[in-house]
């Protein structure tokens, strides 16, 4: 069977099934057939296409980089399909967007309340940055939003929020009568910070490094919310994006030689050319 035929054929959902569950067993149970069926259908899909879809890394089945394509193109298909079903029934359609935890809560909220206005139906994927492109790259979603660092450079983005970044402290403390602060005023100071291989967490080490300020983590949590909280509950001061408000008892002061923190709307391109008004309520933010 040639390659084309092959793709027009239920191999292609067949392998969409295997590329979201990375397991023979699961995917086959998820398509209500038996493991040895969908080892054929995998089998011959990439025989077809002349192309290995997947390896194995230790005990892990990861897609190829073909295989990652084909993912794409297969949870496309099956968009296109849900949408036309949509149609003909006047449903409204589905925007799904990937985004951290933080970020739908203070970065995108009057996007997504917009998104959802006109009757489109919502569904959030949360998920740290790796997760959120992942599922961009996959067709699991339309929309991510990423912050720190530009999204990779095979997807469409643009920029839609920038923060400053902000030091919540006690409203007693003396910092907090300060209209902004640089590093060095924070040497000795306990501070509640992510988990040491969070991007947020890596940022701030090499700044305060850089700017030869001693400090000491006094509590880790990951999430704004979090650290806000613990520093609300005085176990000491701690640095967010200016998007978070204070709560009652903090203060926020601008952090003056810390970057600000940019965040980007990705998606890709094939994607956007089918429904362009996606990306839009996020751009406009």
């Amino acid at each position: 069977m040639a390659g084309r035929e092959l793709l027009e054929s239920d191999a292609l959902r067949a392998f969409a099934a295997f590329a979201e569950h990375r397991n023979f067993t699961t995917a086959a149970a998820a398509l209500r057939i038996s493991q040895p069926s969908l080892h054929v259908k995998i089998r011959k899909l990439a025989a077809g296409l002349g192309v290995p879809l997947y390896e194995r890394d230790g005990r892990r089945l990861v897609l190829t980089a073909t295989g990652q394509r084909l993912a794409a193109l297969a949870a496309d298909n099956a968009r296109r399909l849900d949408e036309f079903l949509r149609d003909l029934r006047e449903a409204p359609s589905t925007l799904t967007v990937a985004a951290g935890r933080g970020a739908l809560r203070w970065v995108i909220p009057d996007a997504v309340r917009r998104v959802s206005a006109p009757g489109r139906r919502v569904a959030v994927l949360v998920a740290d940055r790796d997760a959120a492109v992942a599922a961009l790259s996959a067709g699991r979603a339309d929309v991510a939003v990423v912050g720190y660092d530009p999204p990779p450079r095979q997807l469409e983005s643009v920029q839609i929020a920038e923060y400053p970044q902000v030091l919540m402290v006690d409203s007693a403390h003396p910092l907090a009568r300060r209209d902004r602060l640089r590093l060095a005023d924070l040497g000795g100071l306990g501070l509640v910070v992510p988990p040491p291989d969070r991007p947020h967490r890596r940022a701030l080490e090499r700044a305060l490094l850089d700017a030869g300020v001693s400090w000491s983590p006094v509590a880790e949590a990951d999430g704004w919310d979090l650290l806000v909280q613990l520093a609300a509950l005085g176990v000491g001061a701690t640095i967010v994006n200016g998007c978070v408000p204070p709560p009652d008892g903090l203060v926020a002061v601008p952090v003056v030689d810390l970057p600000a923190v940019r965040y980007w709307a990705a998606w890709r391109a094939a994607r956007h050319a089918e429904r362009p008004d996606l990306v839009e309520y996020l751009v406009r933010g």
